[in-house]
């Protein structure tokens, strides 16, 4: 995993294009019904963020 759970979810609360998967991920720390790159469209299973959004967001939390 490239960053924690919680800044995952702190990015997801304050990016623009957040947009949850149909079938969301469930993980322990947070459920698919919760903000979080894990469960955006965006984000590949790589853990990188297709529009290029996750460092500029992570940068300024």
């Amino acid at each position: 995993m490239r960053a924690s759970k919680e800044t995952y979810e702190k990015v997801a609360k304050k990016c623009t294009s957040y947009d949850k998967k149909d079938q969301g991920v469930t993980n322990s720390a947070c459920d698919s019904s919760c903000p979080s790159c894990l469960n955006c469209t965006h984000f590949t299973s790589d853990e990188y963020c297709v529009l290029d959004l996750y460092d500029p967001i992570a940068k300024n939390l």
